[in-house]
């Protein structure tokens, strides 16, 4: 799989990668990798920043929570949850974006706005998609394609909020091998 991430250093400027320099210091680093059978997300949020986020998985025919990833107070004005239509995985997730974004109140860097895209639907956004809260606004775009190669999420987060989310992506291998394994026939 390949991990996709979207970060923001504390100075604002795009960084691809986690590193020690620009995590903050109560920043956690978490990973759901292989977990793509979601069937809620459950989002909290106010107007400034995207504060927690949770995944319902189902594995092995049970649902699974995921730990709350964020602010575990769930306090704020706006929570959201997202349910996927996906008995036999007929809905899954094709694109994710948002802003992430410094503060002006000093609460630091974080996720500050959050759409998800499926084959049938679009959630979101989440958050504000502008306020006069935030500085150094980076707007990431992570698409994965039509079909479903969607491989689990990943980010940072702290105490208060959710910092980044990236995606883990799955190589779609059959349909690359399928045009591969096509015969050329001559054009007359």
């Amino acid at each position: 799989m390949l991990k996709i991430s979207p970060y923001l250093r504390i100075d604002g400027n795009f960084c691809p990668a986690v590193s020690i320099e620009n995590m903050e210091d109560n920043e956690v680093v978490w990973d759901e990798k292989g977990k793509s059978n979601i069937s809620q997300i459950f989002v909290s949020h106010n107007p400034a920043y995207i504060k927690s986020i949770a995944f319902l998985y189902i594995e092995d025919g049970e649902a699974t929570l995921s730990p709350i990833f964020g602010s575990q107070t769930l306090d704020d004005p706006c929570f959201d949850t997202v349910t996927l239509d996906n008995a036999d995985k007929d809905e899954y997730i094709t694109k994710v974006s948002g802003i992430a974004a410094t503060s002006i109140t000093n609460v630091g860097r974080g996720l500050a706005s959050l759409t998800i895209e499926t084959n049938k639907n679009t959630y979101g956004p989440f958050g504000e998609k502008r306020t006069s809260v935030r500085l150094n606004e980076f707007h990431f775009k992570i698409y994965l394609g039509h079909n479903d190669q969607f491989g689990g999420f990943h980010g940072t987060s702290s105490p208060s909020m959710l910092k980044s989310l990236g995606v883990y992506l799955k190589p779609n291998i059959q349909a690359q091998a399928t045009k591969l394994n096509r015969t050329q026939l001559p054009i007359d």
